[in-house]
């Protein structure tokens, strides 16, 4: 239910940070150099190498934002569904993605409620949606995703985590208001930003087989001071249209 209300502030408040990629997950740097296109498309190359998809393929894209991230799998040669519960995120990405035609359909609906056939999927894509998920409904989403995608599919999980609290010295304190902060003021009603050991074990309990892990915390910072840039060079426009507060 927060999900609207977060992410139907307005396209061009979106645009005053993520700039024109229109991506809101981190992006993979090689250089301090990188420009915000080459970095977020190097992580869409990323995730479509990962996933391994191919022409012909059912892909799924869960929370698929503006659309970015279906564009990408759609220009592998796959049939794209991308899922999201914003009606400003659904336009702009139907926008985005109209050369593509019936190639990509992107459909306003909570994925809880999508009603595909088991298994109808080849690859499946989560990136950075699942702590809206939550941690009492985690397990539900998993086997939800496992029971759409093929026997031999990919499952492309992306999450922003926490440290797990342990060692001498750690100040989990601190990490408790962040986590805090993000919920009440960044992603409303996401409490599902937990350690990786924690995202696995849920994993494998809805019947995945974890094959890789990547740690891209570093590119992370680097992509919110590109943000940061961003905001900085927009903010007076901005804050003509949406007020300082």
């Amino acid at each position: 239910s927060y999900l609207p209300e977060a992410y139907n502030k307005g396209d061009d408040w979106f645009e005053a940070t993520l700039g024109e990629p229109m991506v809101y997950t981190g992006a993979i740097y090689l250089s301090d150099n990188d420009s915000m296109w080459e970095s977020q498309n190097r992580k869409l190359d990323y995730i479509a190498n990962a996933i391994g998809v191919k022409k012909g393929d059912n892909a799924m894209d869960i929370g698929c934002g503006w659309g970015r991230l279906s564009n990408h799998l759609a220009s592998k040669g796959a049939k794209v569904t991308g899922v999201t519960m914003s009606s400003d995120q659904q336009a702009y990405a139907k926008r985005m993605n109209k050369a593509e035609g019936s190639n990509v359909n992107i459909v306003l609906q909570n994925f809880f409620e999508v009603d595909f056939k088991p298994k109808s999927f080849n690859v499946i894509s989560s990136v950075e949606m699942a702590e809206h998920v939550g941690i009492r409904n985690y397990n539900k989403f998993l086997r939800k995703v496992h029971s759409l995608l093929a026997d031999d599919g990919t499952f492309y999980l992306q999450v922003a985590g926490l440290p797990r609290g342990y060692g001498e010295g750690y100040n989990h304190y601190e990490d408790l208001l962040w986590g805090l902060f993000m919920d009440e003021h960044v992603f409303p009603g996401a409490d599902a930003s937990c350690p990786l050991g924690w995202v696995t074990t849920h994993l494998e309990r809805a019947g995945f087989e974890v094959q890789a892990v990547q740690n891209l915390g570093n590119h992370y910072s680097k992509t919110l001071y590109s943000w940061q840039l961003v905001w900085e060079s927009k903010k007076d426009e901005i804050s003509k249209a949406y007020g300082e507060r």
